[in-house]
């Protein structure tokens, strides 16, 4: 049986950075408290010590060169695969491909647009991967505010109407329904091998890492960056204390 040291010698980190962005312009590299958004999670995977590898994935020249600056390798996707509606899987299963990894490889996939997780969660998330001696994929979640079946959709004549209209009509006590999760972008752990045969980024059935609310944003709307920027700065000046 391998060794945690020997799994942490093979342990390679992705960071997928897409140049394209339409509501936050540019927000992989956008200067977030004096760096680039993208440096906040090379940092982190680096002072986590677990990574033999950390590959920035891009079809971006600007985003590969401040991966580099920051001490991270460069891997550019194929163009093809840059587009808005290309699946991320598929970015990441060529890029293995590509690599040539062999199939006990552990992959660690960070999303930039996901920089609040810290130094412990990824190690925490290791941890678990490793407990499972690698078998079973981790994937960060964290809780729904409100359970998904309370859900309302607008219908075609401009109407409200419950998306689970069984559940909803059971109950709107919240404490009544399944707590729920979501994928937040944050750390996923998992094999070369099983992430060559999925057919989405968490697979079936991985186990959870489950983070806080104020560490689970995944940066989509321009509000979403400056609450980020605001966070981090706040974090900063405690650790300056």
């Amino acid at each position: 049986m391998e060794s945690k040291e020997s799994h942490k010698s093979k342990c390679i980190c992705i960071i997928p950075a897409r140049g394209g962005s339409k509501r936050v312009k540019n927000k992989n590299i956008k200067e977030c408290n004096g760096k680039p958004l993208l440096y906040h999670t090379i940092v982190k995977a680096r002072e986590s010590g677990i990574f033999s590898r950390i590959i920035v994935n891009s079809e971006n020249d600007e985003i590969l060169n401040i991966g580099r600056y920051y001490g991270a390798e460069g891997y550019r996707r194929p163009a093809e695969l840059s587009g808005d509606n290309i699946l991320l899987i598929d970015v990441i299963k060529e890029m293995l491909s590509a690599l040539n990894l062999k199939d006990d490889v552990a992959v660690g996939i960070m999303l930039a647009t996901s920089p609040l997780r810290n130094v412990t969660d990824i190690k925490d998330t290791w941890e678990i991967f490793l407990n499972n001696d690698i078998k079973t994929p981790v994937v960060s979640v964290t809780r729904y505010e409100r359970p998904i079946h309370l859900a309302l959709a607008i219908s075609e004549d401009n109407r409200l109407v419950p998306v689970f209209p069984r559940e909803y009509l059971r109950t709107t006590r919240s404490q009544e329904h399944t707590m729920t999760f979501w994928y937040n972008g944050a750390i996923i752990f998992n094999t070369v091998m099983r992430l060559k045969k999925q057919e989405n980024l968490i697979g079936t059935e991985p186990i959870p890492y489950i983070m806080p609310f104020e560490r689970s944003i995944d940066i989509d709307h321009e509000f979403q960056f400056e609450y980020v920027k605001f966070l981090l700065n706040k974090d900063n000046k405690k650790e300056n204390i």
